[in-house]
């Protein structure tokens, strides 16, 4: 998705975004030129501009546009037209009259022209530049405070955030203005993507990075802004910090990736377990489930907790065929303690299919030690069939189990 965005935002076709009522804008960049259109029926403007453009320094002058660029601006009854010449000279043509010098109502004019360039971030890159080597990040997060596009608020952020040596009290000011000024998940995870090496590793900044990413509404952009978190080494505070932000997603889908990962990468503490199968717990989707809890149980061992811990999720599941596929992953040949079997036949016996349950109990009977105990159990169990066909192919199994 992240790469479809990016193709469309700055590749081959013209995305339209209407910004606001009578305001319609559209960015494009094909074959190395970039190309920005705004129409605003509302104050008769239009805006067109190809190719790469420079600004003055006095943010009110032009001062050098790529020999393939152009700029045409019109509002209400003026229009300027801007060109380069072949020899890095500019042409200017205002009102439909070819200029060489510049009136005080011609540069108004441009300065007019100018001031929407910067709105809708065009040099913003050598302009940013410019602010902080004279006013510094808080001259920079001052500028961005006016800018109505999140495109360009990001261009702005992004150059304090990756390109300047900060304070932590400017790295953490500069998050909490971001997670103010930016309404976009897609700049907001930009934003954050590739600085979490340098912001975990303080406790103020770490609290504001990840207060930033907990803002995210997209699970999907959170999802994939957390994933790269869990590259990192994270301490207990960031672990439950990660935890608190999968709890609150809202898709089975984005909360199991993520959990996937973080499996993949951690060692799984009594705590930690709890916690995860509590998030899995709450998901609602069966075989999100079954996926997490078959991840937890991999290559783990299950003590009297983490056991009780996984049969209370697997009791609520709907479906008997997650239920049958977890239970199965518990069956070991080698359990000894006539318990833990008599336990697993307690819950097979609660599985919500049939099928599922005849297949269950077949197995347990056919793997668990020979126990007149467990024999008598199990038959009790398979009285919770409601199908004399399955009933009975779990009966013929028990009897052909030697005692």
């Amino acid at each position: 998705m992240k790469k479809i965005i990016l193709s469309l935002l700055l590749c081959c076709a013209s995305v339209a975004l209407v910004q606001a009522q009578n305001n319609e804008v559209s960015y494009s960049k094909q074959n190395n030129v970039f190309n920005l259109k705004v129409k605003n029926s509302a104050e008769r403007l239009t805006l067109t501009i190809k190719g790469d453009v420079r600004l003055g320094d006095d943010d009110k002058s032009i001062t050098s546009i790529s020999g393939d660029g152009s700029i045409f601006y019109h509002k209400k009854d003026q229009s300027l037209e801007v060109e380069e010449d072949g020899k890095g000279n500019l042409l200017y043509t205002i009102n439909g009259n070819k200029k060489a010098d510049l009136t005080a109502a011609d540069k108004a004019l441009v300065a007019d022209c100018v001031q929407l360039l910067i709105d809708y971030g065009i040099d913003a890159d050598n302009r940013v530049k410019r602010i902080f080597a004279q006013k510094g990040s808080a001259g920079v997060l001052n500028e961005v405070e006016r800018f109505e596009s999140d495109y360009v608020k990001e261009i702005y952020l992004s150059y304090l955030l990756k390109d300047q040596q900060l304070s932590k009290e400017e790295m953490v000011t500069l998050l909490h203005k971001a997670n103010q000024y930016l309404s976009s998940d897609y700049y907001k995870a930009e934003l954050l993507d590739g600085v979490m090496s340098s912001f975990l590793a303080d406790e103020a900044t770490s609290d504001a990075y990840l207060e930033t990413v907990n803002s995210i509404t997209s699970d999907y952009y959170q999802s994939e802004t957390v994933q790269k978190i869990l590259k990192t080494s994270l301490n207990e505070k960031q672990y439950q910090q990660v935890l608190a932000i999968v709890s609150s997603m809202k898709s089975d889908y984005y909360q199991a990736e993520v959990l996937k990962k973080l499996l993949s990468n951690n060692d799984i503490s009594d705590t930690r377990f709890e916690e995860l199968m509590k998030i899995a717990g709450n998901m609602q989707s069966d075989y999100y489930k079954s996926e997490i809890i078959g991840a937890l149980l991999k290559n783990r061992s299950l003590n009297k907790e983490r056991y009780d811990q996984t049969m209370a999720v697997v009791q609520n599941m709907k479906s008997g065929y997650y239920q049958y596929t977890i239970l199965s992953n518990l069956i070991d040949e080698n359990m000894k303690d006539e318990s833990a079997w008599s336990s697993l036949i307690q819950y097979a016996g609660k599985i919500d299919s049939d099928y599922y349950q005849a297949e269950m109990l077949m197995k347990i009977a056919d793997k668990m030690p020979s126990s007149e105990a467990l024999r008598t159990e199990l038959a009790d169990a398979a009285k919770n069939i409601k199908s004399d066909y399955y009933y009975g192919m779990v009966m013929r199994s028990l009897g052909r189990k030697a005692v």
